[in-house]
């Protein structure tokens, strides 16, 4: 077996012409020189009249930006064009070449008529291309069929990482509920490793791993990247005697394998389940079942996770994503949930002559707490018809006390009104007490409350209370997940204290407390920053 030749190039049209194609084929040429001069011509002709369509046609005569990859097998010689053009449909039945002396429509027909296979499709807007010329030294077999590996291969590929990408599991911490799987399996099977593992774009990264191995490979020297090729099981009991695969056996470390694919929810094959050891096995039918039961778990647990990320992002969507247009004015917020989805939430919306801020905490974490913090959120936003913050705050109360007695729950909320040109601010703190206004000589005020959470009692009076924002001063609301940032105490509204007076803006004391937090959340951390530019 020869050498595969295979290179690219990246065309941007202008400047580029068919010329610097024909000077790439030179190069390719010349590394090929059994290469029969028909197959070399047929070759050379279909590939240039390809990327002179698609520089001429794809893109309407606009400027197009392509990739063209030629590669040179022992059998066939095969190349790949990928443009950002809008063609869309491309009549590829139709091979019959125009009249003799017309000027167009000549390249599709040419290019079917000196090719074994002409094939486009588009995908996600892009298009792609690939035309196959057989080698005279293939078998008439090989030459009567000649089908394009690269295409097929290319937009699998492009569906199943696209679908990878969609799950948000790459690179994610250890989670138990996948380790007590892969623990399971080592004892189960009585192998000396278990791993979930996903298969990126040229590697293959375990999120699970239990007992010896590396959380993460190059693809090439994947075993689970020849599972995901597959819908069943691959059990291999001794791979340094499987000519397929023996080049990827370690010998003290990797000679049996067996492993089931995993699936994206789209039916894309995302990764696998697998065991192995370093010495050779026979694995029975009844392992191979269950093999597969666990794989199945496995897939619950991904399809858990496919659900949360889905959840994350209705959530972060529900955050504000735009400023308000309050002159004089900066105003900055960020959510980091402890998991997928959290209980806190931040709120901000213009009210008469000013805004309406509100950051509330629900008590607990994860998929109850987020519903709660959403139907707060919902009740306090309706309530905005009130003229006051006590208003909305009594209704809330009514509308939500019955279902927060019935899920065993509280909430503390900082709800307020900000008249944005006098600065006063009215605000109701319902248990919530994690507020801190900070001026620029270096004091500051805490804001304290004296109400208890939503869902204590139905029957609270709520008090009104009002600050004063003065030009400079900064107004900061966290939840207690930022404290545990911290020392977990009231001690770090001084550090946020700090932070303000050195900060340009609050983007800079969100920036700060972001990076404080990766990672290391255990709870989640919600910020709220009111901020009234300094007197011109």
């Amino acid at each position: 077996m020869t050498e595969v030749i295979a290179r690219s190039l990246r065309l941007s049209s202008p400047p580029d012409t068919v010329d610097t194609v024909q000077d790439l084929l030179a190069t390719i040429w010349a590394q090929t020189p059994g290469l029969d001069d028909a197959d070399r011509m047929a070759a050379e002709l279909a590939i240039v009249e390809l990327t002179a369509n698609v520089i001429e046609h794809a893109n309407e005569g606009g400027d197009i930006t392509l990739t063209l990859s030629v590669v040179v097998y022992d059998e066939r010689i095969e190349a790949t064009v990928t443009d950002s053009g809008t063609v869309d449909r491309v009549p590829l039945s139709d091979g019959s070449m125009p009249e003799s002396l017309a000027e167009r429509g000549r390249g599709l027909p040419l290019m079917k008529l000196v090719s074994d296979s002409v094939e486009h499709h588009r995908v996600d807007g892009t298009n792609h291309w690939t035309v196959v010329r057989a080698r005279r030294t293939a078998s008439a077999r090989t030459r009567r069929a000649m089908p394009s590996i690269s295409i097929a291969g290319v937009i699998d590929e492009m569906a199943r990482q696209r679908a990878l990408d969609d799950m948000g599991i790459l690179d994610t911490p250890p989670e138990e509920r996948f380790d007590r799987v892969t623990r399971l399996a080592v004892q189960l099977f009585g192998v000396e490793s278990a791993a979930i593992t996903m298969i990126d774009h040229d590697r293959e990264w375990s999120k699970s791993l239990a007992g010896l191995g590396s959380e993460e490979v190059p693809r090439t020297e994947s075993m689970c990247a020849e599972t995901v090729k597959g819908d069943v099981a691959l059990v291999v009991p001794d791979l340094l005697l499987d000519e397929r695969f023996a080049e990827k056996a370690q010998p003290d470390l990797f000679r049996f394998y067996a492993g089931f694919p995993l699936y994206a929810p789209g039916g894309e094959r995302i990764g696998a389940f697998c065991v192995f050891d370093s010495q050779p096995r026979h694995f029975t039918v009844r392992e191979t079942e269950m093999l597969r039961d666990l794989a199945a778990w496995v897939q619950q647990e991904l399809t858990v996770s496919q659900e949360l990320s889905r959840a994350s992002e209705v959530q972060q969507g529900l955050l504000p994503q735009k400023l308000l247009s309050m002159p004089g004015w900066q105003i900055a917020g960020v959510c980091i949930p402890a998991r997928a989805v959290g209980g806190d939430f931040y709120d901000w919306y213009p009210v008469g002559e000013g805004a309406a801020f509100t950051l509330a905490d629900t008590m607990g974490k994860g998929i109850a707490a987020s519903i709660i913090a959403a139907t707060v959120r919902a009740v306090l936003r309706s309530a905005a018809r009130f003229a006051d913050v006590v208003g909305a705050i009594d209704a809330a109360s009514a509308s939500l006390s019955i279902d927060l007695d019935n899920a065993g729950v509280f909430v503390t909320a900082f709800h307020s009104r900000l008249d944005m040109d006098s600065g006063t601010m009215t605000y109701v703190d319902a248990g919530h007490g994690l507020s801190i206004v900070v001026r620029p000589d270096g004091s500051s005020q805490r804001l304290t409350s004296s109400s208890p959470p939503l869902g204590v009692d139905p029957e609270t009076e709520w008090t009104q209370q009002t600050v004063d924002l003065n030009p400079g001063d900064t107004l900061i609301v966290v939840s207690d997940g930022v404290l545990d940032l911290y020392d977990g105490t009231l001690g770090a509204l001084d550090n946020l204290a700090a932070l303000a007076l050195l900060a340009q803006d609050p983007w800079e004391i969100i920036a700060a407390i972001r990076a404080r937090a990766r990672g290391v959340t255990a709870d989640d951390v919600t910020v709220l920053i009111v901020r009234r530019d300094d007197a011109v």
